[in-house]
């Protein structure tokens, strides 16, 4: 797979060698030419060509600070995703068990009133028929004893 951020981390560092060659070269001329790999690409004179290395320096900094950069925007971006796809896989399986749950407790509702219907007209039923008496004793002693 081709990782773009580590392509750009790579160039970055590649301009940075190719530039610390050019100051280093160019630093044993005093600045007054520009050196780089050996050959002489401009001699712009001394305090120009320390301008030139000084603004050439400051371009791998940048390009250096930007691929990092780049890099960890990317990472952050990744592991962000990541978890907004946990997310909302958590959300989407709470509302599935939400769902069952709800048609569970409807069905169970359902039963317990059928069942509170038969119960009620079971009342109904025995308080319009006919009334029986039940006796029940205070103690065994009272039962012994015939009172």
């Amino acid at each position: 797979m081709f990782d773009t951020p580590m392509l750009f981390i790579v160039l970055a560092t590649t301009w940075s060698a190719v530039v610390i060659e050019l100051v280093i070269e160019s630093a044993r001329t005093r600045g007054r030419e520009l050196v780089a790999f050996g050959s002489v690409l401009a001699a712009p004179g001394g305090f120009a060509g320390i301008w030139i290395l000084c603004g050439v320096s400051a371009t791998a900094a940048l390009a250096m600070v930007t691929a990092v950069a780049y890099a960890r925007g990317r990472r952050l971006e990744r592991r962000m995703a990541a978890e907004l796809d946990g997310r909302w896989e958590e959300i989407s399986e709470r509302s599935a068990s939400d769902a069952t749950r709800i048609r569970l407790l409807s069905w169970r509702v359902a039963e317990l009133q059928t069942l509170t219907d038969r119960l009620a007209d079971d009342r109904a039923a025995r308080r319009t028929g006919p009334a029986r008496l039940v006796v029940v004793p205070d103690s065994p002693k009272d039962v012994a004893s015939g009172r």
